[in-house]
């Protein structure tokens, strides 16, 4: 999903370039400059569908959408490539120019993300959208989040970076926090460690309810488990002092709730689930009593009783990937998605879209689009971009909750059934759109935009028709796996 930028040739190359049909492009993944600190390159570029391009004198093979491309070993200091592109009696051509300068031995050491210590505690209360995270590092999907949280929570920093917090979640267990989604107290009032009260287990109508009486509202955990269909919510700087939980015989989805003391600050509470597939949960609080809905199982598993969320990645002026040729991943990403849609409205599903045309809508949008669309299942597709261009990585899907993990198996099983190669079933995935825990969702990463393999099946509508309807189909298995273990 990064971005892939072409680099600029020289400026009498260009004019060579431009001035000349057909015309050559070079694609160079992320080199920004014709400097490079590895012999190994490819020198990947585009030009019209039917020219004959060589390399040097060397005849390389070009694909339906225009796109060529060779593996080359450079030596160190400048190396020229001479590339001509034929086509009818036209002539283009140009000079690529690579300065390979070797780095001396010895690893970068890693960048230092550790906050630093206070001069003394502050007091910082959760926004709206607020979450924590696992530690203080970082990649292009940002830190590894443990989850989101409910606002008017108090949490203890006691060290700082320019961007997060380190806060305390017990005596002895700390965790991250980015600094704007807190509001500053300026001041230390020590958050105490309370004792839980009663709990009670409720159906509430489309979801059973968990009530846990607090005195104040305390920063929490939640993960699930597969087997056996658990969720676990571990509320820190608690006691427990819950001496009964009341549980009505009526409940739909929740078969028991059972306290487990992890530390002396330290309560979980796991919520076994009656089956095995689950359908989203939530977790706030209402004052200071805190709110865990889990949510019942649809009335009806067939596809036309259902609402399924689509998002197409990127949009607007975020490009997404862009292919050798010059396609954007936004238009691909979209093309499939309203292709998806139609199949399932053709069914008579409801299809709530997170953009239709070429916007760009925030993530916080997306997921807002969807938790007001009340989606039942929810599916989001890109097509990737990295590696080797000259290869045919795969296709892929991705999920953050282990209770995903069946829906984003599925859809990858029906992928792999296209004939795609296997780039990999991925857990624990720091994608936005994988974070909500209030409904079922995964993401696709159809194919590969980077790679001249894979590109050429991308530009092709009939390939994307094709990996539209796997994804229907990957939803619809899903669906009939969850029927099957009902019986």
């Amino acid at each position: 999903m990064r971005y892939i930028v072409f680099a600029a040739l020289s400026a009498a190359a260009a004019a060579s370039l431009w001035a000349s049909s057909p015309e050559i492009s070079i694609y160079t993944g992320d080199r920004r400059t014709d400097t490079v600190t590895v012999a190994r390159q490819f020198l990947v570029g585009a030009t019209t569908p039917d020219a004959a391009v060589t390399i040097d004198g060397r005849r390389v093979s070009v694909n339906t959408a225009g796109s060529f491309g060779t593996e080359v070993m450079l030596q160190p200091g400048e190396t020229l490539f001479n590339i001509c592109a034929v086509a009818d009696s036209d002539t283009a051509q140009c000079t690529v120019r690579y300065f390979y300068a070797p780095q001396p031995d010895g690893a970068t050491p890693a960048p230092d993300f550790t906050p630093q210590p206070l001069a003394k505690p502050l007091t910082v209360v959760t926004r709206p959208g607020a979450y924590l995270q696992h530690s203080a590092g970082t990649d292009r999907l940002g830190a590894s989040k443990m989850g989101y949280l409910a606002e008017g929570i108090s949490l203890t920093a006691f060290a700082a970076s320019p961007d997060l917090y380190q806060v305390y979640l017990t005596t002895n267990e700390t965790a991250y926090i980015p600094r704007d989604l807190v509001v500053d107290t300026l001041e230390y009032d020590a958050v105490n460690t309370v004792a839980t009260g009663s709990i009670s287990v409720t159906n509430a109508g489309n979801c059973d309810r968990i009530t846990v009486k607090l005195p104040a509202r305390v920063p929490y955990y939640c993960r699930t488990l597969l087997e056996p269909s658990t969720l676990l919510v571990t509320l820190y700087g608690v006691v427990n002092n819950s001496n009964w939980i009341t549980q009505l015989a009526n409940t739909g989805m929740i078969d028991y709730v059972d306290l487990r003391r992890e530390g002396d600050e330290t309560l979980t509470l796991a919520v076994r689930l009656r089956e095995r597939y689950q359908w989203g949960y939530s977790v706030g609080y209402d004052g200071t009593t805190m709110v865990i809905d889990v949510r019942h199982r649809p009335r009806s598993l067939h596809i036309k009783d259902l609402t399924v969320g689509l998002d197409a990645g990127h949009g607007g002026q975020y490009l997404g990937a862009v292919s050798p040729s010059g396609l954007c991943e936004k238009d691909v990403n979209l093309d499939i998605v309203l292709k998806a849609a139609e199949m399932l409205t053709d069914m008579g599903a409801r299809v709530v879209l997170t953009r239709d045309g070429d916007t760009g809508p925030s993530m916080d949008e997306r997921r807002r689009t969807w938790l007001d669309g009340k989606v039942d299942i929810a599916v989001s597709v890109h097509n990737n971009a990295s590696g080797d261009p000259l290869a045919s990585p795969g296709t892929s899907c991705y999920f953050k909750h282990m209770s995903n993990m069946p829906l984003a198996r599925s859809l990858h099983s029906s992928l792999l059934g296209l004939g795609f190669n296997d780039f990999g079933l991925t857990g624990n995935f720091n994608f936005s759109l994988n974070q909500p825990t209030e409904y079922p969702n995964a993401l696709v990463e159809a194919l590969f935009m980077s790679s001249i393999v894979e590109e050429e099946i991308l530009s092709v509508p009939d390939e994307r028709t094709r990996i539209a309807r796997a994804i229907v189909d990957g939803l619809l298995n899903y669906l009939d796996d969850v029927k099957a273990s009902l019986k």
